[in-house]
């Protein structure tokens, strides 16, 4: 029987991780190797830089918001918005971002389409979801140790009950909480000292329609165990230097990943178009 691929890796690689880190680890282990050790360019999408730039002006209203109580304007929101669209579409060093890659747009992808529906998405949420928010904390930075292991994120908005608000886009509307989101939740109940346990997710979809679908949800005790076995499995699995590609998913794709040509010459075989 022949053993897992094992990769050269650095010293004492995953000695910090975060949810983000730990759950691409955990869909796809060659992914996190190409991105963290290898360090491939992994340019964002047009899907993926509408999703930034909404996150980035509804942030921004936000932050101002705690000290205001009121939601800036519509015209001086969607300044920021197309602001926060050409920095990431020129990529660059950013202040507050660090050095980011240029957009990388597929061919079924339309540069201004998608900038127009951004626009779009950010001002039915400023209108019709930012008036129900009352911010106590944005962007706060977390970090601790979660079952021996130093994990640090940041969290987008947490309210004056402790409640825990993320805003996320997509293609369609979700049926259920995911996985991978209530584990990145239940880091943050961890780690954040006034967080209740209760969470609030606002998905706007990207649907011919646009909408937003707002879901909340509780930390459960299971949620709070999974991050105390899953950390120390992940920093085991990276320590141990076996990474192995997740080919049976349907997000294993030339698409969708920017590694499958490092992929394919790392595993063989043939990543899906």
């Amino acid at each position: 029987m022949s053993s897992a691929k094992v990769l050269p890796m650095p010293d004492q690689p995953g000695d910090v991780l975060s949810p983000s880190t730990a759950n691409t680890f955990l869909f796809c282990a060659a992914k996190w190797f190409f991105r963290k050790v290898r360090k491939l360019p992994d340019p964002p999408s047009g899907a993926l830089t509408l999703g930034s730039s909404v996150h980035d002006a509804i942030t921004e209203n936000l932050a101002q918001k705690v000290e205001t109580r009121e939601d800036l304007p519509w015209e001086g929101v969607r300044a920021i918005y197309n602001d926060c669209w050409d920095k990431r579409v020129r990529g660059g060093k950013e202040e507050g971002w660090g050095k980011t890659l240029p957009t990388e747009f597929r061919e079924d992808e339309n540069p201004e389409e998608l900038r127009k529906q951004g626009e779009e998405l950010t001002k039915l949420y400023l209108e019709q979801h930012c008036p129900k928010i009352e911010p106590a904390a944005v962007e706060i930075q977390v970090a601790g140790r979660i079952g021996g292991v130093m994990v640090r994120g940041y969290i987008d908005v947490m309210d004056a009950s402790g409640r825990i608000i993320d805003l996320k886009t997509a293609a369609k509307a979700p049926s259920k909480i995911s996985s991978d989101y209530r584990f990145q939740v239940a880091t943050y109940v961890k780690l954040t000292p006034g967080a209740s346990g209760q969470a609030h997710l606002d998905t706007l979809t990207k649907t011919k329609v646009p909408k937003c679908v707002s879901q909340d949800f509780a930390v459960s005790a299971s949620d709070m165990a999974s991050v105390e076995v899953l950390y120390p499995a992940v920093q085991g699995a990276i320590r141990a230097g076996n990474f192995l590609p997740s080919r049976s998913s349907n997000m294993c794709s030339r698409k969708y990943c920017a590694f499958w040509r490092a992929c394919q010459e790392a595993y063989g075989g043939e990543v899906a178009e």
